[in-house]
């Protein structure tokens, strides 16, 4: 997408809640071609919208078309990518408490199908094959919890370690959900990825939000950087 004189053209898709929200920050090229973020009214007449259907049919998505809508740059000359970067750490380090909380359920649902299913006279939960999965999703929820608590720690401070932070909780939070669905689903003796249990909703729901501000290797590469400069200084 790009602005030219005041006026955004593009499209931006998919959005999350973009067919009921008002208002949207929009990342954009300006006239100079530096990245940029710019306050768009959605209600303009040359903005239109179209719901889209995702992997997460719980959360609603749309495509938003912009057609020279007029648009309000924020921030100063040249700080755009800057602020972009800071928008996402800050959405980062709060998905990742939506990301534990996923997981945590899906362990929850785990270990208690866990003890209920019996197989050859005993709960499935007592095989070391079962044992061993939950235990290894336990250890990515809480390492994943550890990293978010830091993270809304450097966020609530403004601390310099950030950027630093976000990145790690975003990267391990995305890890143990998906870790997690999945583990829940192959206890479930595969079974859980039908509309009849609600294992799949959990896997979905970890699929969107591992995307939803940029995919994984994404964010692996900005945590590798971040180190490597942490250790240069």
């Amino acid at each position: 997408m790009r602005v030219v004189g005041g006026r955004l053209s593009g499209s931006k898709w998919p959005v999350t809640d973009g067919g009921v929200a008002d208002t949207a920050i929009v990342v954009a090229r300006d006239e100079t071609g530096d990245v940029a973020l710019f306050l768009v009214d959605l209600t303009a007449s040359s903005v239109s919208r179209r719901n889209l259907t995702t992997v997460d049919p719980s959360r609603n998505h749309a495509r938003i078309e912009f057609n020279g809508t007029n648009v309000e740059k924020l921030g100063a000359a040249a700080t755009g990518w800057p602020l972009v970067q800071r928008l996402l750490e800050r959405a980062a380090i709060l998905i990742a408490f939506e990301q534990v909380g996923g997981a945590d359920a899906c362990l929850d649902m785990a270990r208690s199908y866990a003890q209920e299913r019996y197989a050859f006279g005993r709960p499935i939960g007592s095989f070391q094959a079962i044992k061993h999965k939950l235990a290894d999703v336990y250890v990515a929820i809480e390492l994943a919890r550890s990293n978010a608590y830091y993270g809304a720690w450097a966020l609530s401070a403004d601390a310099s370690e950030l950027p630093l932070a976000a990145a790690t909780a975003r990267v391990s939070a995305t890890e143990a959900f998906h870790l997690a669905s999945k583990e829940n689903i192959q206890t479930h003796g595969g079974v859980g990825f039908t509309w009849d249990v609600d294992c799949h909703l959990y896997y979905r729901r970890s699929k969107q939000l591992a995307l939803a501000l940029g995919g994984a290797p994404w964010w692996k590469n900005r945590l590798v950087e971040l180190i490597e400069t942490r250790n240069a200084a």
